[in-house]
Order: structure tokens, then C-alpha cells, then sequence
């Protein structure tokens, strides 16, 4: 049955991408007659996908919007992004990752810089001042400097810092920057240069949101990342999905968002989520598949990940190296479910045989002469 039902999905994308729209229409009905959401939890999975292909067929994807910036009124992608930290053990393991390599680099410093883009709500900058407080390694002065194209976040995120930095008595001076990174002016980037240092830089699922001009190999991420080396910081922490869905063509970038976003619901279903709160998780990254499979207008995509080994190629070209820190992290958080893969500058994080996730570390490389 699984065999069939994958078939039919692919069969209808293939029809789709070929102009075949009745043929992809019917391919996608009898996918969906075979469905039974509320009994077989796989199946929504199947219900989400079929969904993209129908939007992208009927053009509906042409308007894409950023669900961060754009929420529906019943459910806000960062409220749903609450729900997967609390259940979802890739988010977790990750912030846990990336802020031991955080904790080592900003720990008892007399006065600090943590940049963090794409900051949210405040979320790992809050556990990062938590973590430090109960290490007793809480610097003299954090600046925290939170870049985010939310107004709303960014206001959360400011006010609860400062709740818990009053909590633990760390010293935080809070600088909101509302705008997507790479639309930062020089004038913004030249301010951030001049706060005192270390300067550390945090980037946690954030920088496939960068946006791009279609069929481009990613120019406006690579003038972020060379931005970002102008900083001098000490390291930048990166976390991303691993998957291909920026420079595969779409029938292949289908596959890859096929294969990844099924490790991911076969790994939430296996780990006892109430079914209400399973299905929201769902939604969250069904979500992220509307916008893969389903956008239509190349340039309206904002879920264009891409895999460890394309951010490190990046990352070198910017000016940076392996830092071998977070190789030899062994942090508390780590679920029994996941398996840590270690590189070079990266730890992945596998379920069964995909790493689903991965966690970059790097530093400024020496000057080529």
C-alpha cells in the first residue's frame, strides 16, 4: 500500500512538472481516496505533499509568503515552532549543540557580543543566559544583538531577555534589528563591527531564509556570510536542515523534500506525541513543504535549505574554517533516538540512516597571502 500511495505522489508531480494537469489531477485523487488520515498517521504526510502538488498545479504557489511574516490567524508558524522544541528531538538536540559551543566561547567573558540572526523570540538566547547562570559563567556584559525581519518577535524576544537576565542577574544590553540579514544596510553592518568583542555569531535555522533571484546559486547567502567574516567574530554557529531544496530542479528537489520530510514524520510518530500535537508538528513542516514543493514563482520560495557539505563549501569561500570545538562537544540533551555523526566543523544529527539536521561551527581562517 505505501509503495502504492509513493507512487502516485511522485507520478503526479512528474505529470505536473510535464503540463499534464488532468493526468496529475487524477494520479493525485486516487492517491487521495486512498487516505485515511485520522487512522494511519503516515497518511497525513501523504495528504500534505498531495496538497503542494495541487497548489502548484492550480498556481496557487505563485504568491507564496514567508508563514513567519505572514501567519494565518489560527496558527502561527513560531507558536507551532514552541510545540517542535518541546516534542521534536532534532530542534532540541541542536540548541543544545550550538549552545555549548556558545557557552565555551561567551563563558566568564568581562564583556561580550552575541549576534543572532534570525533570533525569534529569544527562545535559545534565553536558555544560553539559563545555562550560563547555572555554570556561574554569566559575562560581565552581553551584548545581544537580535536580527529578525519580525517587528513582533523582535519585541518578544527583547522583553523576555530582560526578564531573565533580571532572573539571573546577567548583565544584557539588548539591540533589536528588524530587517532580513541580508537586507541589512552598510551603515547596520558597520555598527555591528564596531561593538566590543568577542564577537560571536548565531545563526539557528535562519540563513535558508536569505532571499535569492531565481536560478542563482545563492549570491545574496554568499555577501551574508562574507558580511558576517567582516564581523571578525571569534566563531559562527550555525544549525540547518539537511537536504537539498535550493539548487536541485524541482522533480529532484520533490525527492529530496519526499525523503527528508518522511524521516521526520516517521521519527515524530515514534516517539509517543499526543495525536493533536503530533498533527500541529505536521503542519508546521507541511508548511515548509507547501513552499518546496508547491511555489510555482521561484523567487517567492523562502525554505531553500541546503545540505552541511554546500554550507561548509560556502562558508570556506566566505573566509572561514572548521572550528574543532563542536567535534568534541559531548553535550546533556542528546536523545536516545538520535546518533551524532562528527566532522570536520559539522555534528550531524541521523535517524535510521539520514541525518536529518546538522550543526556547523567555524571560525575566521587565516588571511591567504
Amino acid at each position: 500500500m505505501r509503495a502504492q500511495k509513493e507512487q502516485l505522489l511522485f507520478q503526479a508531480m512528474e505529470q505536473g512538472l510535464s503540463g499534464r494537469v488532468d493526468e496529475a489531477t487524477a494520479s493525485l485523487g486516487a492517491l487521495e481516496s486512498m487516505l485515511d488520515v485520522d487512522a494511519v498517521p503516515e497518511d497525513l504526510g501523504y495528504q500534505l505533499f498531495a496538497t503542494a502538488v495541487r497548489h502548484r498545479l492550480a498556481g496557487a504557489g505563485a504568491g507564496s509568503r514567508n508563514p513567519y511574516l505572514h501567519p494565518d490567524a489560527s496558527e502561527r508558524q513560531i507558536d507551532l515552532f514552541r510545540s517542535l522544541m518541546a516534542h521534536m528531538p532534532l530542534a532540541s538536540t541542536a540548541d543544545a549543540l550550538a549552545n555549548a559551543v556558545l557557552e565555551s566561547l561567551l563563558g566568564g567573558q568581562e564583556e561580550a557580543t552575541l549576534v543572532d540572526v534570525g533570533i525569534g523570540q529569544g527562545r535559545q538566547a534565553v536558555r544560553l543566559l539559563q545555562s550560563l547562570s547555572r555554570r556561574g559563567a554569566l559575562p560581565g556584559r552581553l551584548t545581544l544583538v537580535g536580527v529578525d525581519p519580525s517587528g513582533a518577535s523582535l519585541a518578544q524576544a527583547e522583553a523576555t531577555t530582560a526578564r531573565v537576565a533580571r532572573e539571573v542577574g546577567a548583565s544584557v544590553c539588548f539591540i533589536g534589528v528588524e530587517s532580513p540579514v541580508e537586507a541589512l544596510s552598510e551603515a547596520t553592518w558597520a555598527r555591528l563591527r564596531a561593538l566590543s568583542g568577542p564577537r560571536v555569531v548565531n545563526a539557528a535555522f535562519a540563513l535558508h531564509h536569505v532571499a535569492e533571484a531565481p536560478d542563482s546559486q545563492g549570491p545574496a547567502r554568499d555577501a551574508v556570510l562574507r558580511q558576517l567574516r567582516a564581523l571578525e567574530p571569534v566563531a559562527l554557529v550555525m544549525c540547518e536542515p539537511n537536504t537539498d531544496h535550493f539548487q536541485a530542479a524541482p522533480l529532484e528537489r520533490f525527492g529530496h523534500a519526499w525523503r527528508h520530510f518522511t524521516h521526520v514524520f516517521q521519527l515524530l510518530d515514534s516517539l509517543g506525541v499526543p495525536g493533536e500535537e503530533r498533527a500541529a508538528i505536521k503542519r508546521f513542516f507541511g508548511r515548509e513543504v507547501e513552499d518546496v514543493v508547491g511555489t510555482v514563482d521561484e523567487s517567492a520560495r523562502c525554505e531553500r535549505h541546503e545540505t552541511a557539505r554546500m554550507w561548509m563549501a560556502r562558508l570556506s569561500r566566505a573566509g572561514f574554517e572548521p572550528l574543532e570545538l563542536l567535534e568534541h562537544l559531548r553535550p546533556d540533551g542528546v536523545h536516545p533516538a538520535l546518533t551524532l555523526e562528527r566532522e570536520p566543523g559539522v555534528v550531524g544529527l541521523r535517524w535510521r540512516d539520514e541525518v536529518l539536521v546538522a550543526v556547523l561551527a567555524v571560525k575566521p581562517a587565516p588571511a591567504r597571502s
